[in-house]
């Protein structure tokens, strides 16, 4: 079962990077062979990623945990940014630089050694402009979405950059869609 999530978040991950690069692409650029070397690229990392062992862990307290840690990431970036009024990146650094000493406390604690990553992941999401994100419970339910999603993700891409932004996009760009087309 934990195969099977695992492989339907890697699609998904690609899918939001595929949707994020062609609107990019078709905004900008009317440029089919760019779009065609996107198509190729992700064509050879799916490829490799089939040709890759992974090896899946069933953590599931840990796992509510990671979820926490990103809505923890997220509602206090949200917070300096909008309430405080210091500006989505300064705020986002901010929670980034809190959330990299937990793991230096006790050296031997796994928790800790999740923490920076996790919060971090909440600060991307948390980075969402007041204009798209309509309030808290926007930010908590994007939190959810991202933490889903990167549970699904744990074995994948790691050590390559970006994962924790494109995962955070995708939980505010489904968020977003939800209530798109629920309102």
């Amino acid at each position: 079962m934990k195969r099977i999530i695992s492989v339907i978040t890697f699609f998904l991950i690609i899918a939001i990077h595929l949707i994020f690069l062609t609107s990019i692409l078709v905004e900008k650029v009317n440029e089919i062979w760019v779009l065609l070397g996107i198509i190729l690229v992700t064509s050879l990392i799916t490829y490799a990623y089939y040709h890759s062992t992974t090896d899946q862990e069933d953590h599931f307290l840990a796992d509510l945990q990671d979820i926490f840690y990103i809505a923890i990431g997220g509602i206090f970036t949200y917070f300096l940014s909008v309430e405080l009024k210091l500006g989505s990146v300064i705020a986002a650094g901010i929670v980034g630089t809190v959330a990299s000493i937990p793991p230096y406390l006790p050296k031997n604690s796994k928790i800790f050694r999740r923490i920076p990553a996790t919060v971090y992941c909440g600060a991307f999401v948390g980075m969402s402009q007041k204009t798209l994100a309509s309030g808290y419970s926007f930010i908590l339910f994007a939190c959810l979405l991202t933490g889903i999603l990167f549970i699904g993700s744990k074995n994948l891409f790691n050590g390559y950059g970006g994962k924790l932004g494109t995962l955070a996009f995708g939980g505010v760009a489904f968020t977003s869609l939800l209530i798109y087309l629920l309102v």
